[in-house]
């Protein structure tokens, strides 16, 4: 299973080198991002056009060449891309990407061309960002000074814990990991690194205001456990209960993840406080001092942005801690695409990033993610199967119109989604 993980890197030495690094990097991304664009929009003109087999593995050659190859290359001629990358990671990108909105319906038009922005990251090939290893005289790499690895565990969890990175193009960055209790979970990740339980794959660098941030990919194993096929967690998503979990196998075993008071009311205030904000800033317009007044505003933005964020890893951690408790196999959730509802809950909620969540989280621990017909889940008694119109009396009561049985609503939508096998 991969899992990225965001950390602070800082070049070292003096002023001179730090400059180097910053237009070492920045170029760097803004010439990949122009690479891939044009190599983008090659793929997507030869899919219209609907180009023989040969002459499609012709454009792949051309865009997987560098520019000063004898064999020449399709890239313009003024991309330069930074000393020391691997341009088959740029490749490689770019073909998942397209192959991926194709599959959304890129063809039919109902998704657009994928583009690359300039705060797309710079791809980071693995050699850079590995374990560094001096068995096999590899120079580049994650590594540390300690004298043995026992001073760095006596340092993992202090203030002054020092990860370096040996960077192409003769550049050393150093891992900044802030308040150790924070960071706690991020330095055993570190720890299992230098240990070789986990393994670095390809990531990625991007530049955000004036901070390096290292986007690193790990590989970690699957969590082995006993998981009972016949076992699945449904998990109704809402606004009054953000997760309720049930079991197809038991009519008591629930677990209410949440609710609308914690959610709404910071994230509501967020807005109120943007809102106002852009009121006072309705008279700012272009010229001198301009991007300066709006960083307040996007500031907000960010906080609202993280918030919503951490409250999703919360949830979703929570409904796969439910699912290991009972060892359940599977974990059933609505496919919520083209969801229609009111646009209060579609700007307050983020169904599909929480879904997101809970799949990775549940692949650590080999659980199975699946996505069901949401038609009639509220609706339907889940105790004999009977549906008549009214039996959800509201948001939060059921009762049955045939077999009489009182339930909680969303409890009852969620046993529905267990055992549902109207799979999307």
């Amino acid at each position: 299973m991969i899992l990225t993980r965001k950390i602070q890197i800082i070049p070292l030495g003096e002023k001179e080198e730090i400059d180097r690094v910053y237009k070492y990097l920045r170029d760097g991304i803004f010439y990949q991002n122009k690479a891939m664009n044009q190599y983008m929009s090659a793929l997507y003109i030869a899919a219209i056009k609907d180009i023989s087999k040969e002459d499609r593995k012709e454009l792949n050659r051309l865009y997987s060449r560098v520019s000063n190859s004898k064999k020449g290359s399709a890239y313009d001629k003024s991309i330069e891309f930074a000393k020391n990358m691997n341009l088959g990671y740029v490749v490689k990108q770019v073909k998942q990407d397209f192959a991926n909105s194709c599959k959304n319906g890129l063809l039919c038009g109902k998704v657009s061309l994928p583009t690359y922005r300039k705060n797309n990251p710079l791809l980071v090939h693995v050699n850079f960002v590995r374990l560094r290893s001096t068995n096999y005289h590899q120079d580049n790499g994650m590594y540390h000074n300690y004298e043995s690895h026992t001073d760095f565990l006596d340092h993992l969890y202090s203030k002054d814990l020092e990860v370096f990175i040996k960077f192409a193009n003769n550049i050393t960055f150093k891992m900044i990991f802030g308040n150790p209790h924070k960071s706690a979970y991020l330095r055993s990740e570190i720890q299992q690194i230098f240990e070789e339980n986990y393994k670095v794959c390809g990531s990625s660098i991007q530049i955000d205001g004036k901070k390096i941030i290292l986007n690193l990919s790990m590989d970690i194993p699957k969590q082995e456990l006993e998981l009972d096929e016949n076992i699945v967690v449904g998990v109704d998503l809402g606004l009054a209960i953000p997760a309720m979990c049930g079991l197809n196998t038991n009519d008591y075993i629930r677990q209410s993840i949440g609710s609308k008071d914690d959610f709404l009311r910071i994230r509501t205030q967020l807005q109120s406080q943007r809102r106002r904000l852009q009121k006072s800033l309705a008279s700012t317009s272009g010229g001198h001092g301009r991007q300066k007044k709006l960083k307040p505003l996007e500031k907000l933005k960010d906080r609202e942005r993280n918030f919503v964020k951490t409250y999703n890893h919360y949830v979703s951690k929570n409904v796969v801690d439910f699912a290991v408790k009972n060892k359940a196999k599977y974990i059933n959730v609505e496919d919520l695409s083209g969801f229609d509802s009111n646009q209060f809950i579609l700007r307050n909620w983020s169904f599909y990033e929480l879904q997101q969540f809970i799949t990775y989280k549940a692949a650590k621990y080999g659980i199975e993610v699946r996505k069901i017909n949401p038609y009639h889940t509220s609706q339907i008694c889940s105790c004999c199967g009977h549906w008549e119109e009214g039996q959800r009396i509201d948001q939060a009561h059921f009762k049955c119109k045939s077999c009489g049985a009182e339930l909680n609503a969303d409890f009852n939508a969620s046993r529905n989604i267990a055992m549902s096998t109207d799979f999307v």
